[in-house]
């Protein structure tokens, strides 16, 4: 992987984790269906949450948007940053795109870059992106036109638009499938992983070179693993954690209630359950009769511990997202705190020698708050 792949990278994660602190908000929704629209301008900043956001009215500033679908028909003067399960562009964009998904359909006009996480994305004819695009999809399909650049990852890619510059795609997957149409174009170089299957269809141009290149090497190769596995994780804990708070938003907010209240008690319930809980399993998994329960708690206590940290990161990210918007913690701020949050302790948990500290203290700190309030509950 390039170095130019791996600065695109660094900057989408910086832009998603810095971007909500460093612009200037101006309207925070937050709401089942919110709608933005045509006639309607919004002078700044929306910061938007919700099951499906649809902006077809005009947006001076960036969007900030967590939800189940996103859709843009207008125009955006600044960037779109996101995280959904469906993301559908059709209108303009001025600024860069910086989007997480399930899936991802672009049908507009992109002023700056594409970064794009997930699963799919789809570039229809009607597309253009006027820098580069960084795809770490397992399915890209481009039909459209990308003036600069295409780094990505992935299985599946299908070109039958027009590239400006070059078109890379790296690393050394043997399950990877490139595919050339005879309508596409690349006005560069295309340099793809030697393990990857190419297909270049007749009629379809290559103006640069066309250069398979070598498996990285062992430690280049694991510190890319680790890298997408941040990214990937990172993703997963916010779709795990929009599929939690949307039914359970005031036990959301009750948790965030005892870490603040009891910080000191939810800590030392949730070091209990982390130690206890296989010892207990352990001694069952002895007995006959205790075998399948042990199984079973164990399943349950592994379940815990990865929701304790989503826990956490909604706490801190809520506690953030009050702090800088100046207002109080409700329901309405949980999902843009939730997508803050996670964010900011997945990339602390990356950190070498400390980052397994914080995330047994994040664990322990959602763990004992969901202990807690079901005692208290139960009590």
């Amino acid at each position: 992987m390039t170095n130019k792949l791996k600065a695109l990278i660094a900057t989408t994660a910086t832009i998603l984790l810095f971007a909500p602190f460093i612009a200037d908000a101006a309207e925070v929704k937050s709401q089942n269906n919110i709608y933005v629209p045509a006639g309607e301008t919004i002078d700044g900043n929306l910061y938007a949450a919700g099951n499906n956001i649809t902006i077809d009215g005009e947006i001076k500033g960036d969007l900030i948007a967590a939800a189940q679908t996103i859709t843009v028909n207008g125009r955006l003067d600044g960037d779109l940053i996101a995280a959904a399960q469906t993301i559908t562009i059709n209108g303009e964009i001025n600024g860069n795109v910086r989007i997480a998904a399930n899936s991802a359909s672009l049908n507009g006009v992109v002023a700056r870059n594409v970064n794009f996480i997930g699963n799919s994305i789809a570039l229809g004819k009607n597309a253009r992106v006027g820098w580069d695009l960084l795809s770490a999809a397992m399915n890209t399909d481009i039909m459209g036109v990308i003036d600069g650049n295409v780094y990505g990852e992935g299985d599946n890619i299908i070109l039958s638009g027009k590239i400006g510059k070059n078109f890379s795609f790296l690393s050394d997957n043997r399950n990877r499938n490139i595919t050339l149409a005879p309508q596409a174009t690349i006005n560069g170089n295309l340099t793809y992983g030697e393990g990857t299957n190419i297909n270049i269809q007749d009629g379809a141009s290559v103006a640069g070179e066309v250069n398979p290149v070598k498996q990285e090497s062992k430690s280049g190769s694991k510190a890319m693993n680790k890298l997408w596995s941040i990214i990937y994780s990172i993703f997963a804990a916010i779709v795990i954690g929009l599929v939690i708070i949307k039914p359970g938003r005031k036990i959301a907010l009750g948790m965030n209630n005892i870490i603040r209240q009891q910080p000191g008690m939810v800590f030392v319930w949730g070091l209990l359950t982390f130690l206890v809980v296989p010892m207990g399993a352990l001694i069952l998994i002895f007995t006959i009769i205790g075998a399948p329960l042990a199984i079973i708690l164990l399943g349950l206590w592994l379940m815990m511990l990865w929701i304790g940290k989503i826990i956490t990161a909604i706490f801190v990210g809520q506690t953030l997202v009050a702090r800088f918007s100046r207002g109080e913690e409700n329901s309405k701020t949980l999902t843009v705190g939730l997508m803050i949050g996670v964010i900011i302790l997945w990339l602390l948990f990356a950190i070498p020698f400390v980052g397994w500290l914080i995330s047994l203290a994040a664990t322990c700190l959602g763990t004992g708050a969901l202990i807690l309030l079901f005692t208290s509950r139960n009590s």
